[in-house]
């Protein structure tokens, strides 16, 4: 079977262009005194400004980078430069037995997915119990903020509506970030998303008054669920709390079922405000048919996990966290990555009206939600004011305006039906990549 990596999947990787460019300037054999390969892992020597050479492994199975440069990004320049060329040719890398500083790093890597692994499992079975007391004060105090921050947002929220539309439409940008800041302040950051998106939609050019309006009352809902909380049943009381802001740990996600399956990655999309990157990945079970949010953040020049790759598929088990809808999840364990190729099967949305069915009841369970995977055979098509997504039975979305890879995706599938995984957000899709060929960089790093 082909390899899964290609050039533009390991510059995905990279934490920013800067090392995106380093990188493809170490992609060569020149720059490195030794090349090798195992069945799980690749390295290299690759000689800096110091008297030794850098040492510079990758764990295919995760992907997962060690370099004993000084570097604090992650992966570093050497890391990306040594994928860049095993992607290119992989068969200049000479098959050999791991160096001690490769296994050694290896099995240390197992050590500590042993551990976590134990871990799950007794948080699975309730072995792990942290101070009920302490945690249930910490509680308390942050739902006493939150409640005053609804309040606070309820009153703003009227005051704006009672001005009308084409006033708020021109307030400047301070007006909204001040409300937003509010409700950060009040741990509440899900309103101030909110906020965030009702500004972006009285900003969206034609049709504004439309989506601005969906946004207030989305956000109207949002504020009367979350000021009674006791009175909604358990799962609906979870999806507002963290439409609201409030996170659920990694645990609890982990003490649920894990669904076993084989799982497409079908799509990433990064979208970045102040210094913190926040990743979707989206995941489809082949046999149950589920879809899955896995979401990564990271801070400044920090790495998002490299773990999942667009356009490939593991087999593997998924937690989901709490919820009515169950689309956030948790990867527990998966095997090693592999290309998805074209489906054989029937995908969850063949067709247009099936995907917008499927979104439909989705959003019918959370009212929140504001992404949505579709999997779709269709081509593009363009009218003489959009491009958008037109299937075999003649229906069709419109696609973002502002996608910049348009003519890429054009190039693609303009001219016959093709596999297309997207993010539909209600009102436009957002192409992610093509099954069948290759994930453009651009597909996978940009956001709306």
């Amino acid at each position: 079977m082909s390899s899964p990596w290609t050039q533009d999947r390991v510059l995905a990787l990279a934490p920013d262009s800067a090392s995106a460019s380093a990188g493809q300037g170490l992609a060569s054999r020149s720059k490195w005194t030794a090349l090798g390969q195992s069945d799980r892992a690749v390295w290299g020597l690759c000689q800096g400004s110091g008297k030794s050479p850098y040492q510079t492994r990758v764990d295919l199975g995760e992907p997962a980078f060690k370099c004993s440069c000084p570097s604090r990004k992650f992966p570093c320049k050497h890391g990306i430069g040594l994928m860049l060329m095993f992607a290119k040719d992989a068969k200049s890398f000479a098959t050999s037995a791991e160096p001690g500083w490769v296994t050694d790093w290896l099995a240390s890597r197992t050590d500590r997915a042993e551990k976590k692994a134990e871990r799950a499992e007794k948080v699975a079975s309730g072995e792990v119990v942290s101070d009920p007391e302490a945690a249930a004060k910490r509680a308390a105090q942050r739902l006493a903020r939150v409640q005053d921050g609804i309040a606070e947002c309820q009153v703003w929220l009227h005051d704006l509506i009672r001005r009308g539309l084409a006033e708020a439409q021109r307030e400047d940008t301070k007006f909204w970030d001040r409300a937003a800041a509010r409700m950060v302040d009040a741990q509440a950051p899900g309103l101030a998303f909110a906020i965030r998106r009702l500004h972006a939609a009285t900003v969206s050019g034609e049709g504004w008054q439309v989506r601005a309006a969906d946004q207030i009352g989305r956000l109207s809902m949002l504020l009367s669920a979350g000021a009674r909380l006791d009175a909604l049943t358990p799962a609906l009381a979870l999806d507002v709390r963290a439409a609201l802001g409030f996170t659920q740990s990694k645990d609890e996600a982990l003490a649920q079922p894990a669904v076993s399956d084989t799982w497409l990655v079908t799509g990433q999309i990064i979208e970045e405000e102040d210094r913190l990157r926040a990743r979707r990945s989206w995941l489809i079970g082949v046999s149950s048919g589920r879809r899955a949010l896995v979401m990564d953040y990271a801070a400044g020049p920090a790495p998002l996990d490299p773990s999942l790759v667009s356009g490939t598929k593991f087999e593997g088990d998924v937690c989901f966290y709490p919820g009515s809808l169950g689309l956030r999840a948790i990867v527990k364990s998966k095997s090693a990555l592999t290309p998805i190729g074209v489906p054989t099967g029937s995908a969850p949305d063949s067709s247009i009206e099936a995907g917008l069915e499927t979104f439909a009841k989705a959003l019918a369970k959370q009212p929140w939600l504001h992404a949505w995977p579709m999997l779709l055979h269709a081509k593009l098509a363009r009218t003489d004011r959009e491009w958008h997504i037109r299937d075999e039975e003649g229906h069709s979305l419109p696609i973002a305006r502002t996608y910049p890879a348009i003519w890429t995706f054009a190039s693609i599938a303009a001219h016959k039906p093709v596999w297309l995984s997207a993010e539909w957000n209600g009102e436009f899709l957002i192409p992610l990549g093509v099954l069948g060929s290759e994930f453009n960089q651009l597909f996978q790093r940009w956001a709306a």
